[in-house]
C-alpha cells in the first residue's frame, strides 16, 4: 500500500508499505481525511527522529476489527464500528500503568501518538488503531470539519479549564489552528477574549469569527491580563505572557516548544537537556502566577460542537494535497503561512502502477 514515511531524517513516499496487521483490540481503518500540522514534521531530520508512516490526526472508515470471542462486553460492542466513519483519539495507553490503572490514561507511562511516537500514522491507504480510540461520527459532520476534532477538544478543554466567564481580561498567543479554536472555545463564555498575533491570516479569521484581536507587537506590557494562554510553544510567547499577566493570573501553556529535543507524542524525560536556561522566571514568583500546562481533552463533546456549528473550521483548510503528493504536504505542514493542511484521496488504488 502508499504510506507517506520518514526514515528519521527524509520524507517519501512508498508505494509498497507493509499492510498493518491489528492486534487483538484494535481496528483496520481505511484513512479519508489527514490533518497535517507542524508537529508531525517538525522532528525529521533535527536528532529527533520518528521513523514510520505521517499523520496523528484523521478520519476514517472502520474496515475490520479484530476482537477476541472473549472480549469484555463494553469492547465487543465496538464491533459495530465496522463500517462506520470514525475519529481517532490520537493518544494510545497501554491500560496497565498506574497512571492508566488510576484513570490519567492521556498520561499513561508508555503512551504512543501515531504518526508522532511509537507507532505508523494515518497518511497511508490503511492504518491500525485501538477500538477504545475510535469515535464515531454522525452523518451531519463532514470529514472536512471532523478531522479537527482533537485539536476542538484540546481548545474546549482550555475553557473548560479555565472558567473564562469569571476572568474578565484574557489573551490567547499564537496563530495556529489550536490557538485559533482556543480562542473560539473562549470567547463562548467571555466576549472579552483577544488573540494576540503577527500573522494576517490569522486576524482576519478574528474579524470574521468577531473576536478581538491585535498584533503581537501592539499592546501593552501592562500586566492586567486576569489569563494568558499561550499557543506558541516558544519561550518567546512565555516571556510575553508573564508580561502581560497581573499578579495572581494564570497562565496556560497549550504548546511544546518547537525545539524541543524529545517526540512530541514521548513523556518528557525530566532528566533531559531541553529546560530553559535563558527564561527568567521571577515573574512567576513575584507576581504569584499560576503557570498551568493543558493538553487534550474529550473527543465526544468536540465531535458535538462541530456537528451543532458552535465551533466553526471552515476556513483552516487552506491547503489540500493527495496522498500522492505527500511530500509536498508536508512541506506546507512545516509552513506557517498555511493555517492547515489536509491530505485526501488516501484510499487504495488497484490496478494502477505506483512510483515511490
Amino acid at each position: 500500500m502508499r504510506a507517506l514515511r520518514s526514515d528519521g531524517q527524509t520524507l517519501r513516499l512508498v508505494a509498497d508499505a507493509a499492510t498493518p496487521e491489528p492486534p487483538p483490540g484494535e481496528a483496520l481503518v481505511q484513512p479519508s481525511r489527514v490533518l497535517l500540522t507542524p508537529a508531525d514534521v517538525q522532528g525529521i531530520g533535527r536528532g529527533v527522529p520518528f521513523v514510520g508512516t505521517l499523520g496523528h490526526l484523521f478520519v476514517g472508515v472502520v474496515r475490520s476489527v479484530n476482537l477476541p470471542a472473549d472480549s469484555s462486553n463494553a469492547l465487543a460492542s465496538r464491533r459495530s464500528l465496522v463500517g462506520r466513519r470514525v475519529v481517532a483519539s490520537p493518544v494510545v495507553a497501554c491500560g496497565q500503568c498506574d497512571m492508566c490503572r488510576s484513570g490519567l490514561s492521556s498520561h499513561c507511562r508508555t503512551r504512543q501518538v501515531p504518526g508522532l511516537w511509537g507507532r505508523d500514522g494515518a497518511c497511508a491507504e490503511l492504518v491500525a488503531m485501538p477500538v477504545a480510540n475510535l469515535h464515531p461520527l454522525p452523518d451531519s459532520l463532514d470529514d472536512d470539519r471532523a478531522v479537527f476534532a482533537p485539536i476542538v477538544a484540546a481548545a474546549a478543554h482550555t475553557a473548560n479549564m479555565l472558567r473564562a466567564e469569571n476572568r474578565q481580561y484574557v489573551s490567547v498567543l499564537g496563530d495556529s489552528p489550536l490557538a485559533l479554536l482556543t480562542a473560539q472555545a473562549l470567547a463562548r463564555q467571555n466576549r472579552s477574549v483577544r488573540v494576540l498575533s503577527a500573522d494576517a491570516n490569522a486576524a482576519r479569521l478574528c474579524e470574521q469569527w468577531g473576536i478581538k484581536h491585535r498584533p503581537t507587537d501592539e499592546p501593552g506590557r501592562r500586566q492586567d491580563q486576569d489569563a494568558v494562554v499561550d499557543c506558541t510553544g516558544s519561550a518567546t510567547g512565555l516571556r510575553l505572557a508573564m508580561q502581560l499577566a497581573r499578579p495572581r493570573a494564570v497562565i496556560m501553556l497549550k504548546s511544546v516548544l518547537a525545539d524541543a529535543p524529545f517526540p512530541a507524542g514521548r513523556p518528557f524525560p525530566t532528566d533531559a537537556a531541553g529546560w530553559s536556561e535563558s527564561l527568567d522566571l521571577t515573574p512567576v514568583v513575584t507576581n504569584e502566577l499560576r503557570i498551568i500546562g493543558s493538553r487534550d481533552g474529550p473527543l465526544p463533546a468536540a465531535i458535538d460542537l462541530l456537528a451543532t456549528g458552535q465551533i466553526d473550521v471552515d476556513p483552516l483548510a487552506h491547503r489540500r494535497f493527495k496522498l500522492d503528493q505527500g511530500p509536498a504536504a508536508a512541506d506546507a505542514a512545516a509552513n506557517s503561512a498555511h493555517l492547515a493542511v489536509l491530505v485526501e484521496d488516501l484510499g487504495p488504488r488497484p490496478g494502477l502502477a505506483r512510483a515511490a
